[in-house]
Parts: C-alpha cells; sequence; structure tokens
C-alpha cells in the first residue's frame, strides 16, 4: 500500500494476489496504514481465481479475524485474518474480497497495467460470497486494501523480500524478474524452495530526504518502509535491496545514497537478517528522462561502491545483464536495445527474464537454480567491459 486515494461506500473489492510458493493454509494482512479513520471490514472471503473476477467452485472460504466474521482495522495499521486451511499450489492467484459498508478511504498500492483488482460501484453492496464476479464490474491495476498474504507449509528456508522501485515492480513490462526467479526457485525440491516476495513501490527511493511523487507511485521512503514491508512479514530470511536510481534522479548525491545504503544495512542486520544489494542499472542520458552525464557519473561511483565496499552481505551484480554489450554493441552505459521497453529506463519482458537467470543463487544462500529460457539471443561484444564498476571485483563478498 502506498497512500489514500478516493473514498469508497458499501464497496466490495476483489483483489487478486499470486503466492509464490505452495502450502496448506494462508492469511491475509489487511491494511489501514494511509488511512483517515478506522477501517471497517463488514466481510471478507479468499477463494482460488478462475478467470477474471471469477472464483473457482468448491473454492471459496469465508475470513475470520479473531472467529468474528468483521472487524476494525485502527488507523495507521494492518492486521492479519485467521489462518484459512486452504491447499495452494506454487504461483496460484487468490481472489480476496473485502466488503466495507460505511465511507472509507481507499489505500491504493499504483503498479503497472496487469489487472490486480475488481470492485464494485458506490452501493454495490456485499458480493464478497459471489462465485461469477458478476457485479464486480470495474477491473483496475490497483490493490485495495490487501497488502500481504502469507502462505504455511510443512517445511520452509525463509522467504526473500525485495524492496524496489518501478524496474522491480514490472513498469511497462508483462513480467518482473522476480516472478522469474521464483519460477527458477520452484524446479527445487520442496525441501528447498524459498518465497520471493516483491515490495516494489513505482518511482520509490531509498532516502528519506529526497522526495518522492505520490502521484504517478512513489511512496514512502525504502528506509521508512522498511521494517513494515521487509523486516515485519512473516518468515523473512533476507532482504534484497534494489533502489536508488530515484534517488539519483531527484537530486541526492552519490554520497547521500551510500549513507542510505548504510543506514538499511544497519536496521537489516539489527533485526538478524541479510541484506543483498543489486548494482544501478544503465539509463540513457537524455532530455526526456532528464537524466545529465553528472547523474551517470554518480551511478557509477555508487555502483563500484555496491560491488567493491563488501558492506551488503551479498551483490547481485545485474547492470551488465541489460546494458548494450552484447551482439557487436559496446554502450554499457545505455540498455540493450532488445531489452528496452522504449522508455530507456525499464526493462521489457526480454530484460526482466535476463536479469533473473544472471542472479547467482549461492548469493542467495540457495542451491544452484536451472535456468529458464531466454527471449531474446545474446553473445557478449568482446573486449567490452559491460560493467559501469570493475568486471574484476567479486560479484559478491563472502557470505556473513
Amino acid at each position: 500500500m502506498a497512500w489514500g486515494y478516493g473514498t469508497s461506500a458499501d464497496v466490495t473489492v476483489r483483489d487478486l494476489a499470486t503466492v509464490g510458493v505452495g502450502g496448506e493454509a494462508i492469511r491475509v494482512r489487511i491494511s489501514n496504514v494511509f488511512g483517515n479513520e478506522p477501517l471497517v471490514i463488514g466481510a471478507a472471503t479468499v477463494g482460488l481465481e478462475a478467470l477474471d473476477a471469477a472464483i473457482v467452485a468448491g473454492t471459496l472460504h469465508p475470513l475470520t479475524f479473531g472467529g468474528a466474521p468483521s472487524v476494525t482495522v485502527p488507523v495507521g495499521q494492518f492486521l492479519y485474518s485467521d489462518p484459512v486451511p486452504m491447499s495452494v499450489n506454487d504461483m496460484q492467484t487468490l481472489a480476496i474480497s473485502v466488503y466495507v459498508r460505511s465511507t472509507e478511504l481507499v489505500s491504493v498500492h499504483p503498479c503497472c497495467t496487469k489487472i490486480a483488482s475488481y470492485f464494485t460501484p458506490n452501493g454495490g453492496g456485499n458480493l464478497t460470497d459471489s462465485l461469477t464476479g458478476a457485479g464486480l464490474s470495474i477491473a483496475s491495476p490497483w490493490e485495495r486494501w490487501v497488502d500481504a498474504v502469507d502462505v504455511l507449509r510443512a517445511t520452509t528456508q525463509g522467504s526473500i523480500v525485495v524492496v524496489g522501485d518501478s524496474i522491480t515492480e514490472g513498469f511497462n513490462s508483462a513480467l518482473r524478474w522476480t516472478d522469474v526467479l521464483q519460477q527458477r526457485i520452484n524446479m527445487l525440491p520442496v525441501s528447498e524452495q524459498r518465497a520471493v516476495v516483491n515490495e516494489a513501490i513505482t518511482a520509490n527511493a531509498l532516502t528519506s530526504g529526497v522526495h518522492t511523487d505520490d502521484q504517478t507511485g512513489g511512496g514512502p521512503s525504502g528506509l521508512s518502509r522498511l521494517a513494515r514491508d521487509a523486516l515485519n512479514q512473516s518468515g523473512v530470511s533476507e532482504v534484497i535491496l534494489f533502489l536508488g536510481t530515484n534517488d539519483l534522479w531527484f537530486g541526492a548525491t552519490a554520497q547521500q545514497l551510500i549513507t542510505g545504503f548504510n543506514q538499511a544495512i544497519a536496521a537489516v542486520h539489527q533485526a538478524g537478517r541479510r541484506i543483498v544489494g543489486v548494482t544501478l542499472l544503465p539509463r540513457a542520458t537524455d532530455s526526456v528522462e532528464r537524466w545529465t552525464a553528472l547523474d551517470q557519473t554518480e551511478l557509477e561511483q555508487v555502483d563500484n561502491w555496491i560491488v567493491t565496499s563488501g558492506s551488503f552481505d551479498g551483490v547481485l551484480n545485474l547492470a551488465p545483464t541489460v546494458a548494450d554489450a552484447f551482439n557487436g554493441a559496446c554502450s554499457p552505459d545505455i540498455l540493450f536495445p532488445p531489452y528496452d521497453s522504449n522508455d530507456h529506463l525499464h526493462p521489457n519482458q526480454a530484460g526482466q527474464t535476463a536479469m533473473a537467470d544472471a542472479i547467482d543463487s549461492s548469493v542467495l544462500q540457495l542451491p544452484a537454480l536451472p535456468q529458464v529460457p531466454p527471449l531474446v539471443s545474446v553473445i557478449p561484444t568482446a573486449n567490452c567491459n559491460a560493467a559501469a564498476v570493475d568486471t574484476q571485483a567479486p560479484a559478491s563478498p563472502p557470505a556473513k
């Protein structure tokens, strides 16, 4: 959830949520962190999505809260439903329906183009038990109120939470690198699988001193939301931090960003978890994105620090993976055109897949992972240094 967006009254919302790994029970987290009044939930259900707003027959379950069918979520807080015994498979999508009677501020998570929820117009009534989805006539790429799902399974190695921006959220792409990484992980035996939790917000920045754009994304700074969105999630063992390009775009210096990284590292270590850093991706120097040569120099300084400082418990050096250094080209400070969504900043589906395939599983303390088929055939350009940093530096410091 990023902020409040409009009001609702006598409305049913059906949020869609895809779980990374399967299990034998689930519970749902409902957010009123950005509400301006207590959020009164009149009824809620969960089932397996069939198609669009429809639910697979025989899978609909009521959600309860302390045994009651309704609950009030205080301002600035979130709460969990009671566990629901239901079998879910890897990468299966749940349809979670929430009914609110009174006028409420809607907390949303703006994103991309994929449909993430269906809802009734104001006055649409309680349709949480609808299997067909009739009446849930409005489709939206934004989730409303539901902001997390926990899955109970017999064996687990702990989940991996990714705190990122639009690149991780999948802006301008039909696929996210975190989804492809989850596909790779799910090829492992069940006992070795881990869930990948995507906590990215479009336009998000790491440092609290940098303005973020709450009209199109942004939300709270990465540092301020680190505890709620990552460390306080259930079963978290590791945080991947993939933020910083927006900080530089909004005017932060490399040193200010590095200071922010050190603060995040300290917070994660204090919580007893590992933190993995990701190098910032190339982006074109142009007037459209207002990305200057000075910005590029700052980015290169940041990437060099991420790779060489040894401050993170591990590093995923993804910048060279999508740089224009393949098939004879050698312009490593911009995106490889077949990986470019045409805005010279966000990787497309092929680029997102390449990023996920390039991840060294040992950095995440995972066994060797099978790769998914690439969507574009590439050959590295000989003698082209695709990294904005020293490619002879280790991809990751020794595990801590």
